[in-house]
């Protein structure tokens, strides 16, 4: 205890010594006054071995001491000093004074689409923005222009659809298929099947029971946000059929040039057209209907022909490139190497093969008919006849 007086003493009259303030310097400190006593108290217990008995008060002096130190200001040393400096000094902003984000990137009052607008800090996936787009199937068609040389086939097959989707969407301004005609505008669908309106009792359900797809289907096709229909809105029924194309006026299938003709006689329509995963035109008949030769050439092959599903076949050469084939027949009258002329009966409507119900199955060729073992060759039997 002595040893720790005899340090607080030390401490004391270092303090005794320290140069005051020059703004202190008018008057007696009450600090310095202070210390002097507190010195001279812990000098006389040291003298008079009162240790022992003052120790209670040896504490409090201690802690007198230690509440001085701690309120004395503190001196900054001379090389801490601030330096000028001609660079602009940065200021530090309180977090509470910068502005509330209150839109998403790229949102805002001034959002083009209200679907964009977003309140909120982003942290929280915006799950509402953009729902169901299609709502009304309108919203999914195109639409194209007929130019010189189009047909209704060939148009679909641009856009990868059956020429009965085309028909469809398009025939109240079709009263014939064959009469399209150029600057007209067409519908296109985004992808084969059947445009519908939904009427006064119409319901999802009712509408996939009736043409034997799901509802789901419905809903994935058309964009639908939820089950609810409206009266009057549009939909696709994907994969649906408004039934057979009617035929084309008498007088529509005039010859084509370079001396084609329309391969069967009497009251027929086409049933099915070329499209990418069917490379002819079905064209139906009555069984027994006459098959004609749309264009002059050589038979190169008659008779049964099971490997592709044609039935009774008869194929034949025009020229040394371009191949006709007469597929599903009842009847054939002609025989290998024989020369015919366009418009000469070779044989007869059927369905022998791979048919369903008596037609035609009529394909052309830029080379011998699956030469190549795929139907890479199988060209658009509509490029070379009128009135397809």
């Amino acid at each position: 205890m002595r040893q720790a007086l005899a340090s607080v003493s030390r401490i004391l009259d270092r303090l005794a010594h320290t140069p005051v303030a020059a703004s202190d310097r008018t008057g007696a400190s009450p600090q310095t006054d202070t210390i002097d006593s507190l010195r001279k108290a812990v000098a006389l217990l040291i003298r008079r071995d009162g240790v022992a008995r003052l120790v209670p008060v040896g504490v409090c002096a201690l802690l007198v001491l230690a509440a001085l130190v701690s309120s004395m200001p503190e001196v900054s040393s001379a090389s801490a000093a601030v330096r000028p400096s001609s660079q602009p000094q940065s200021v530090a902003v309180a977090a509470e004074d910068v502005p509330e984000a209150r839109f998403g990137l790229g949102d805002g009052p001034l959002a083009t689409d209200a679907s964009d607008l977003y309140l909120g800090d982003g942290s929280i996936v915006n799950t509402l923005q953009n729902p169901g787009v299609g709502i009304d199937a309108k919203t999914l068609l195109r639409t194209y222009t007929v130019k010189a040389g189009d047909t209704l086939n060939l148009i679909a097959g641009r856009y990868d659809l059956a020429t009965s989707t085309l028909y469809w969407a398009n025939k109240a301004n079709l009263p014939d298929p064959a009469s399209i005609r150029i600057g007209q505008e067409l519908l296109i669908p985004p992808m084969d099947g059947l445009l519908v309106q939904v009427g006064a009792k119409d319901t999802l359900d009712s509408l996939a029971a009736k043409y034997t797809v799901s509802s789901q289907d419905i809903v994935d096709a058309n964009n639908l946000p939820d089950t609810k229909l409206t009266l009057g809105q549009t939909l696709i029924i994907p994969g649906a059929s408004g039934g057979p194309m009617p035929a084309a006026k008498a007088g529509t299938r005039a010859p084509s040039s370079g001396g084609w003709v329309w391969p069967v006689s009497g009251s027929n329509y086409i049933s099915q057209y070329f499209w990418s995963g069917h490379h002819a035109i079905d064209i139906a008949a009555s069984q027994g209907t006459s098959v004609v030769a749309a264009v002059s050439g050589t038979v190169v092959r008659v008779g049964w022909n099971g490997y592709t599903g044609g039935g009774n076949v008869i194929w034949v050469m025009e020229g040394t490139k371009l191949y006709t084939t007469y597929n599903h027949l009842s009847w054939w009258g002609v025989h290998v190497g024989q020369k015919i002329s366009a418009g000469q009966v070779i044989g007869r409507v059927g369905a022998t093969g791979e048919a369903t119900g008596p037609h035609l199955h009529f394909e052309v060729w830029l080379g011998y008919p699956w030469g190549l073992g795929t139907v890479a060759n199988a060209v658009n039997p509509c490029i070379y006849l009128a009135g397809c």
